[in-house]
């Protein structure tokens, strides 16, 4: 169910994203399921047209799935791949992956990339998932996984 769902959110981002358009606050509140079981992303208040390679620059979203890059003022597409990366972590264990006692102490998890598969949740997840969590939670959004890419991966 998380494969199915994750493939059609990468979907989603790969054509946000072919069109300039960068959601920059991917979260569970975002996602809705409808009756019919078709899965919406919703609330774009906070999305931004990228034009061409120019960086973002503004600070927005939700912390615990922030990119570090943002954090940074200088990002891309490539910040809703981490957000969705987040929130792979999230259906296979149940926790977020940054957590800490305040926001700097979550914010320094973040811009280090420090999480860990420890949950005894992680040990019955194929190693599939595990290898696109880490592909996703990589700090240099140069060797972060796209969305096009991601829906490539063995995991799907």
């Amino acid at each position: 169910m998380a494969a199915d769902y994750m493939r059609r959110l990468f979907g989603a981002l790969n054509h946000m994203h072919s069109q300039g358009v960068v959601h920059r606050d991917i979260k569970p509140e975002n996602i809705m399921l409808t009756k019919e079981d078709e899965l919406k992303l919703i609330d774009f208040g906070l999305s931004k047209r990228q034009q061409g390679t120019k960086k973002l620059k503004t600070i927005a979203g939700t912390p615990y799935y922030m990119a570090p890059e943002v954090l940074d003022g200088q990002y891309d597409s490539k910040c809703d791949c981490w957000s969705l990366g987040v929130l792979l972590y999230v259906f296979m264990s149940g926790y977020l992956p940054f957590q800490g006692e305040n926001r700097n102490e979550v914010f320094s998890k973040i811009q280090h990339g420090r999480f860990h598969f420890k949950h005894e949740e992680f040990n019955i997840c194929s190693e599939e998932v595990i290898d696109l969590i880490k592909k996703l939670l990589v700090v240099d959004p140069k060797k972060r996984l796209a969305a096009g890419e991601a829906l490539k991966h063995p995991w799907f």
